[in-house]
């Protein structure tokens, strides 16, 4: 009788697991605010992952004027990005740091990974994580020969998670 229920138990936790799961990106959906950032596709086939492409953000790249972190950093600490809505409607980056910023208005945060810095450039290279973007079966080579190289990415963006669009 123990070990039934102990097996119950176990069914019920990973069916709650997979509710709470699916629920979350519905929760997503629902309060997520869906924002738009600015990138450029490249390499756009693996032969091992399929068509893909990787992309490459303007807001990864961070300038030292916009760099609010004093002290020097690991690989894969949390940056925490600032953004803001411009008028074309296309967010970008306004300041990043280790902590929480304040938001106002048409601003969003988004948190990355430091990855590394070129003291020489004065720049500093963050991960948002959504470097690949796996695309439809033989459409890589459309990606790669198209003459307008910027696409937009839609991002719903809701405490730590995103969801991505090509547009």
């Amino acid at each position: 009788m123990k070990q039934r229920w102990w097996f119950y138990g176990l069914v019920t936790l990973q069916l709650l697991f997979l509710l709470l799961m699916s629920a979350s990106y519905y929760a997503m959906d629902s309060w997520g605010q869906t924002i738009t950032l600015k990138t450029t596709p490249v390499d756009p086939r693996d032969p091992f992952y399929g068509d893909f492409v990787r992309l490459d953000y303007a807001i990864e790249q961070i300038p030292e004027e916009k760099w609010m972190i004093e002290e020097p950093l690991n690989r894969g600490e949390k940056v925490f990005l600032l953004l803001e809505e411009n008028d074309e409607e296309i967010y970008e980056l306004v300041e990043a740091s280790t902590l929480w910023p304040e938001t106002e208005g048409n601003q969003v945060v988004l948190s990355s990974k430091y990855q590394w810095s070129d003291p020489s450039l004065q720049q500093y290279q963050v991960d948002i994580g959504l470097g690949r973007y796996y695309i439809e079966e033989n459409t890589g080579t459309f990606w790669e020969r198209r003459e307008e190289r910027e696409v937009d990415i839609v991002l719903a963006p809701w405490k730590q998670k995103k969801i991505a669009s090509l547009k």
